[in-house]
């Protein structure tokens, strides 16, 4: 089979998500994507808890599959020379440091264009390469919080809350990836490398783009929204309500119907007074009342068990959808069909379960080739490819410029991925 991306080598210094996610999109498409890790205990993200067995994070392993590892203390002279003389054969050099530190370790642009001129140098930061902020730690919650995100999640009872996951590391992360790709296609047309600059503060912002282009244009702001509703812009019918069982779901009823009222009213059973009430019969009148309702509809809710009531909705072809905890997701059969839950046996550990990948290409697939590396797996694979002798790899070792988990247990060590 052809991958989309074969050919393709990756230099990888990227650690926890924002960079890790970003490498295994061009991994899972068939580029070799090699993770450059400290020796003997790799990258940090290795520790992550929970811990499965000998150590193996799950968290970790979500997002460095298909991947290969290397273990090279870049600090020194010799480990700076290992990679610079890797960079000479590869594609893109991505590493989601503080903006410097890839330049203090002799491997920023400059360093590895002069060895390559096709060399795409990618990099995920914070706040980005350069400005005021360039100095400060970038994390998901610092930038859901400066970029405006937060402020508008939540409701006005409960004040700015902050997304469930690390949502802007994971949107980051696929924004690194996209910078990635459109690199290589204008090599394509220019011949020449270039740097990527990614950040998670520009991610943050571009998530709620369609409400800060509209506040830019006419001022108009969006305060958080009375609880129940799940937009401030939007209406009693754009929100989420709970069921008689304790179940929620989500109504999505201002959209793609006519009468959207009329219907969810009657659906609630509600009265032919409520339901033909003149005030509630536009987009501004449902605004006009949105908690008085919101509550009409959430008491006639209350009244129904979940898939009951979301069965009289559909009857009235009104969008509704379950609120699924962990338990429903993985056993709804759209996600089964999807094939998006993919596993794979780890070595020492088992089998293990991931999520898979969310992209289908009809001649080109993501596929899962390989389970995520030991620490240092690939040393001698990807050492000996470069051309380096059998007696210059065991010197290395002796030096402590490399080493591997692999080594580890051939001294009869058992397995320590953390």
């Amino acid at each position: 089979m052809t991958d989309a991306f074969e050919g393709i080598r990756i230099l990888d210094f990227t650690q926890l998500e924002q960079g890790p996610s970003a490498t295994q999109v061009l991994a899972d498409f068939g580029a070799e994507v090699i993770k450059i890790e400290r020796i003997d205990v790799g990258e940090i993200g290795r520790n992550q808890q929970p811990l499965l067995a000998a150590g193996f994070s799950p968290h970790w392993s979500a997002t460095n599959r298909n991947k290969k590892s290397i273990t090279v203390d870049v600090k020194s002279d010799a480990g700076r020379a290992l990679i610079l003389d890797l960079a000479r054969d590869a594609d893109i050099v991505a590493s989601n440091f503080r903006p410097g530190v890839m330049d203090r370790l002799g491997l920023g642009w400059e360093q590895l264009s002069a060895v390559n001129p096709r060399i795409i140098v990618a990099y995920a930061t914070g706040y980005g390469l350069s400005g005021p902020y360039v100095h400060r730690r970038g994390q998901d919650l610092a930038a859901q919080a400066v970029s405006g995100l937060m402020a508008l999640t939540g409701t006005e009872q409960s004040g700015p809350v902050p997304t469930g996951t690390f949502m802007i590391d994971y949107l980051a992360s696929m924004q690194f990836a996209q910078g990635m790709m459109i690199a290589l296609a204008a090599r394509e047309r220019t011949g020449r490398g270039q740097v990527v600059d990614s950040n998670l503060l520009n991610a943050a912002i571009t998530s709620h783009l369609q409400e800060a282009a509209t506040y830019l244009n006419t001022g108009q702001r969006f305060p958080r929204p009375t609880a129940g509703i799940a937009h401030p812009g939007n209406t009693a019918l754009y929100g989420y309500y709970e069921a008689a069982d304790g179940l929620w779901f989500t109504l999505i009823g201002e959209y793609f119907v006519d009468h959207p009222w009329q219907r969810a009213a009657r659906a609630c059973g509600l009265s032919e007074k409520d339901v033909n009430d003149p005030r509630f019969q536009t987009v501004e009148g449902l605004l006009d009342h949105t908690r008085e309702t919101w509550q009409l509809l959430a008491e006639a809710i209350a009244k129904f068990p979940r898939e009951e009531i979301m069965a009289r909705f559909e009857a009235e072809d009104v969008l509704v959808a379950p609120v699924n905890d962990y338990d429903a997701l993985f056993t709804d059969p759209q996600v089964a069909h999807n094939e998006l839950v993919i596993s794979g046996d780890v070595d020492g550990v088992g089998r293990v379960k991931w999520i898979g990948m969310p992209i289908t290409l009809s001649e080109t697939p993501a596929r899962l080739r390989a389970v995520p590396p030991k620490i240092g797996e690939h040393n001698e694979e990807i050492f000996t490819a470069a051309g380096l002798a059998e007696e210059r790899i065991a010197a290395l070792k002796n030096a402590g410029v490399i080493g591997s988990e692999s080594d580890r247990e051939r001294g009869g060590n058992g397995p320590q991925w953390s």
